[in-house]
């Protein structure tokens, strides 16, 4: 009897241990994807400022 239960703890612990095992991996691969989206993000940002940037100057040159 206390065989079993011992068995069925130490497979518990097992469980347990792949289950947060999984989840530092999901984890880790959740701030990559964060890491290069933000990345992307500023990319996309400094493109629009340049073509905005680019606008700008032909309106102005086009005032005057």
């Amino acid at each position: 009897m206390l065989h079993k239960e011992l068995a069925q703890l130490e497979e518990r612990v097992q469980r347990l241990i792949a289950a947060y095992r999984q989840a530092r991996l999901e984890r880790k691969r959740a701030l990559q994807e964060r890491d290069r989206l933000l990345a992307l993000n500023a990319e996309l940002k400094r493109r629009i400022e340049g073509v905005v940037e680019r606008i700008r100057l032909l309106e102005s040159d086009q005032a005057q």
